[in-house]
């Protein structure tokens, strides 16, 4: 009886221990889940914030594209409506010459007719420009505005807030620590201001600091190299009769930050001999600016240097489609006469005010985010080059695992006997996890990879961030108080 009651008590013992056990290892895993769930809800909403900023830059690129198209458009009707009153005027001058002059006057009367077209459509065509402007331009503005409150929101308060509320609905009676909180809030902030750069874009090109210069020139790039047919250039269009060479030429430039300028000509090119003629037969212009000023047409971009892009291995071209090469004497024209004069146009009337042109933007600092992806469960510390990593640490009173020392009538409030003292540190249960944020674009599939198939590092216009978890630097472990052993 004596060794029953012993084996009994042994038993009971044993029971208790292994409800304790399993208790704890319950809550553990809880708290484990809430963990994982709450990094990497981090790492989603901070891969959204970027792609939205990757989205808002995309969008300001295609708008001020659209800009650059209407001012091209307008720019090539007061060229061709310039040059149908040229050769209306040519036409009717050499139709006094006898036997064909009858045919002159035929091609008069057809120039004097395009020409009325043409004015009617500028007329019409002209106020729906000025509106398209404005709007874009608010638009931009209004995405740029949008773009710098999401990352700023998402860094400094909603990221904190997201990693509480995932915890607690995972976990109710867990928590994030006060420990977790701040390395969590220091891993935020530095992802915002470490990882990112704010760029103020100067007024002018020699304005500004250098990084904001440096990061106004990437930004121009992007939007000059996005640019359509069209806006990059109009002087493929030539119409070669041997001696007789008729040049089309033109092209739409960004000049400085906050300014389009598009410039157009149309020339007669006569090949004499040794002798060569370059008449002008057309030209126009129209810019898209802050405020009126009078302000030049040529030399252009750069000081007529031109413009080089850095994804054409650094390729010069040349201000509007190298209209001055192409029609040098047409384009000088253009500074002066740039609405059609020859029909009482105005200069004025080539210049669409309002124009605000680049805005504020931000993008992945150089040198950060160079690797598109690193394998995981390797062991070591993720690569500091991949994307920002997020840790939540939490934590939960071991009394909420409901152990034997918890419950009333066993060693809850009354105690007893039976209950067996919990040993966690600090009382408390804790798991913490970390999730990363990455750029990869994939190459291998038609609908995402680029063109030249070059690798594409970490950047703000293209929307390929993602998230998932990772393990836990050393770095931060130490941070956390916690060491490996």
């Amino acid at each position: 009886m004596v060794l029953g009651l012993v084996m009994l008590l042994v038993l009971c013992v044993g029971v208790i221990v292994l409800f304790d056990t399993g208790q704890t290892v319950n809550k553990k895993v809880e708290v484990v889940n809430a963990a994982d769930a709450a990094a990497y809800s981090v790492a989603v909403q901070q891969a959204r914030a970027l792609n939205f900023a990757a989205y808002s830059n995309r969008a300001r690129v295609a708008n001020e594209v659209a800009v650059a198209q209407v001012i091209g458009l307008y720019s090539w009707m007061n060229q061709f409506h310039t040059t149908t009153i040229v050769l209306e005027k040519t036409m009717k001058a050499l139709s006094a010459i006898p036997y064909v002059g009858a045919v002159f006057k035929m091609l008069s009367t057809v120039f004097q007719a395009a020409g009325k077209i043409v004015k009617a459509a500028r007329a019409t065509f002209r106020p729906i420009a000025e509106g398209a402007v404005t709007v874009l331009d608010e638009l931009n503005g209004a995405l740029a505005a949008a773009s710098r409150v999401l990352l700023e929101g998402v860094a400094t308060v909603d990221g904190v807030l997201m990693a509480r509320d995932v915890i607690k609905r995972n976990s109710p009676e867990a928590k994030l620590s006060a420990i977790g909180t701040g390395v969590l809030g220091g891993q935020l902030y530095s992802a915002n201001n470490g990882f990112l750069d704010s760029f103020q874009i100067p007024r002018s090109a020699g304005a500004g600091s250098a990084k904001n210069r440096n990061g106004a020139n990437r930004f121009r790039n992007v939007v000059m190299q996005s640019r359509d047919k069209f806006s990059w250039s109009r002087s493929d269009h030539d119409l070669d009769l041997g001696i007789i060479n008729f040049n089309q030429s033109g092209g739409t430039d960004m000049v400085d930050y906050n300014r389009w300028v598009a410039a157009d000509a149309m020339g007669l090119e006569v090949d004499f001999f040794l002798a060569k003629f370059d008449i002008p037969l057309g030209w126009g212009g129209a810019q898209a600016v802050e405020r009126y000023n009078s302000q030049r047409f040529m030399p252009g971009i750069n000081g007529g240097s031109g413009w080089v892009s850095e994804f054409n291995n650094n390729r010069r071209y040349k201000p509007y489609g190298d209209i001055r090469g192409e029609n040098r004497n047409a384009s000088s024209m253009i500074d002066g006469d740039p609405n059609v004069a020859l029909d009482g146009g105005q200069a004025k009337k080539a210049y669409f005010t309002g124009y605000e042109g680049l805005r504020d933007y931000d993008d992945v600092k150089q040198g950060q985010a160079l690797q598109p992806y690193t394998e995981p469960g390797s062991g070591k510390d993720p690569d500091k080059n991949t994307g920002p990593i997020f840790t939540v640490h939490v934590e939960t009173d071991v009394a909420n695992a409901r152990t034997s020392s918890a419950i009333d009538g066993i060693g809850g409030p009354a105690g007893s006997a039976m209950a067996l003292e919990d040993k966690a540190a600090n009382r408390k249960i804790a798991a913490y996890a970390s999730g990363q944020v990455y750029f990869n674009r994939p190459p291998n599939y038609s609908l995402f990879k680029r063109g030249d198939n070059r690798l594409e590092v970490g950047n703000l216009f293209s929307p390929y961030w993602q998230a998932r978890l990772v393990d836990t630097p050393n770095s931060i472990e130490v941070a956390l108080g916690i060491s490996r052993l």
